[in-house]
C-alpha cells in the first residue's frame, strides 16, 4: 500500500488551495464558502521522480449537522491511514477553540503533526508567529498558499517524512466522469464500484458539491473516477457554490474519457435528465447511459422504463444502456464489463489495411453518388491519431460526398468495429492530382 499524507483542519483555513499547489492541478473546488470539500479528494505530489498521494479532506466544523458527521468519519478513515497530517490553520484568524479540539484529536491517534500556518500576508497587527507555538507543535511551517510562499519548503518536508519512496506510475489513468442530476445515486455507485464506503451519500439532493477524484483498478486496467456535483434545474442555481459546481462538472465532462450518464429509473427520464445527456453529446465523448434504482421497480415498471429508454436510442444511433441497482450491487460486472470494452476501444490502434477493407465492404453494398457524371472513388482509410476517435477516409472528390452517405459510412464503421457508445467522426481527404 502506497503511503499517504492527509491535509486537516477547520473549513476554510486554506486546504484545498494548498492541495492544488502540491500536486500542481486545480482539481478542488477553492472558494471562500465553508462546507465546499465534504469527500476526500486524492492527488499526487510529484518531485525529483518521487511520488507521494496527498489526501484534501473536509474541513471539521459542527459535528451536530449530520453531513458534518459523515464528512467527519470520512477525515479520521483518512487521518488513521496516513504517514503524517499537515494540519492548517489561519493567520488571519489566529487559534481558536476548535484548532485546539483538532490537535488534541491528532495526539490521540498518534500521528506525526506537521503545523501549517496559512495566510502569513494577513497576519493581524497583534498577532506574532510564536502565538502559534501554543499548541505545542514542534514542526511549524507559516506559508500563504495563494502566494506561492513556503509551498517548497512543505514538499520537501512531506518527502522527508517518507519511508518508502515510490516513482510516478507511466500506467494510463483513464479518466470516467460519474455525470447526473442531484440524488440519482452518482456517489453510491462509485462506492459499489470501488468497493468502500469512500463517499458521502444522502438523500438530500446536493450532497456533492465539489468534483472528487478516486483511484481504481480493474482487471489491471487503472482508472480515475469522478464523482461530479449533480445538476440541478437553472431556478435553483441561485447561490455561488451551486454555481461553481455547474462549471466544475462541465470541465470534468470535457476532461474526461467516457461519461457515465446516471438516471433514476424511480423518476425515469426527466427535463433535466436530457439537458445533461445534450452537454455529453455536445462535448462528444463516449458515454453510457446507467438506469439506476431498478431494484424498486416492479416488473411492469421496468417494462416501460425500456420503452422510454428507447428516446435514447432514437437521438444517438449507438448507445450504450445498462440497467443497474448501485445500493443491491446488481449488473455492476456488467457495467464495468461496458467501460473496459470503450476505454480499451478508444485506446486501439487500427491497422489502415483493416479500416480500408470495412470501407471498400462499405461501398460495395451501398455505391458512392455519381457527381458530374462521374462516380467518386473512396480508395482507402486511416485512423488519425487524436484523444477522439478519427476515420479519414481518401478518394476523388470526396468534397461533394452528401451528409447522408456520410452518416450511411459513420454507422457502417460503428457496427464492424462495434463501437457501442463511442462517438465517431469521419473526415474525408481529397486525392491530389498528380499531374498538376
Amino acid at each position: 500500500m502506497e503511503e499517504m499524507i492527509a491535509i486537516v483542519g477547520r473549513t476554510n483555513v486554506g486546504k484545498s488551495l494548498l492541495f492544488n499547489k502540491l500536486i500542481q492541478n486545480k482539481k478542488a473546488l477553492v472558494i471562500d464558502f465553508h462546507g465546499v470539500t465534504r469527500d476526500i479528494n486524492t492527488g499526487y505530489l510529484n518531485k525529483d521522480n518521487n511520488s507521494v498521494l496527498i489526501h484534501d479532506t473536509a474541513g471539521i466544523q459542527d459535528k451536530n449537522n449530520q453531513l458534518q458527521i459523515e464528512s467527519f468519519s470520512k477525515t479520521s478513515i483518512s487521518i488513521k491511514d496516513s504517514v503524517a497530517v499537515l494540519f492548517m490553520v489561519s493567520a488571519s484568524d489566529g487559534i481558536v477553540n476548535e484548532d485546539y479540539d483538532i490537535c488534541k484529536t491528532l495526539r490521540k491517534l498518534n500521528k506525526k503533526i506537521i503545523l501549517i500556518v496559512n495566510k502569513i500576508d494577513l497576519l493581524k497587527k497583534n498577532e506574532t508567529a510564536s502565538d502559534f507555538y501554543k499548541l505545542g507543535i514542534d514542526n511549524i511551517y507559516f506559508i500563504s498558499a495563494k502566494s506561492n510562499i513556503g509551498i517548497e519548503d512543505i514538499k520537501k518536508k512531506i518527502f522527508c517524512l517518507i519511508k518508502t519512496k515510490s516513482k510516478p506510475s507511466n500506467d494510463i489513468h483513464r479518466r470516467i466522469s460519474v455525470i447526473g442530476k442531484p440524488n440519482s445515486g452518482k456517489s453510491t455507485l462509485i462506492n459499489t464500484l470501488i468497493n468502500s464506503n469512500r463517499l458521502i451519500t444522502s438523500d438530500n439532493a446536493g450532497t456533492t458539491i465539489d468534483s472528487i477524484e478516486i483511484l481504481f483498478k480493474y482487471k489491471k486496467k487503472n482508472f480515475i473516477l469522478l464523482d461530479t456535483a449533480g445538476l440541478m434545474k437553472k431556478s435553483k442555481t441561485n447561490t455561488i457554490v451551486q454555481k461553481y459546481s455547474i462549471v466544475n462538472t462541465i470541465k470534468s465532462i470535457n476532461e474526461t474519457e467516457i461519461c457515465l450518464f446516471i438516471i433514476s429509473s424511480i423518476d425515469g427520464i426527466t427535463k433535466q435528465d436530457k439537458t445533461i445527456l445534450n452537454l455529453i453529446i455536445k462535448s462528444n465523448k463516449p458515454f453510457i447511459i446507467v438506469a439506476n434504482k431498478i431494484d424498486a421497480l416492479s416488473k411492469e415498471q421496468k417494462k416501460l422504463l425500456n420503452k422510454k429508454l428507447d428516446y435514447f436510442k432514437n437521438i444517438t444511433f449507438n448507445a450504450s444502456i445498462v440497467l443497474i441497482s448501485a445500493k443491491k450491487k446488481k449488473n455492476i460486472k456488467n457495467l464495468l464489463d461496458n467501460i473496459l470494452h470503450i476505454s480499451d476501444s478508444l485506446h486501439k490502434q487500427y491497422k489502415p489495411s483493416d479500416l480500408t477493407n470495412i470501407l471498400i465492404e462499405a461501398t460495395n453494398e451501398h455505391q458512392p453518388p455519381v457527381v458530374n457524371n462521374r462516380r467518386i472513388k473512396l480508395k482507402f482509410a486511416q485512423q488519425v491519431k487524436n484523444n477522439d476517435l478519427i476515420i479519414k477516409i481518401h478518394g476523388t472528390k470526396t468534397d461533394a460526398i452528401s451528409k447522408s452517405y456520410e452518416k450511411y459510412l459513420k454507422n457502417f464503421f460503428i457496427n464492424k468495429l462495434n463501437l457501442v457508445g463511442i462517438p465517431l467522426k469521419i473526415i474525408f481527404a481529397k486525392q491530389k492530382n498528380p499531374f498538376k
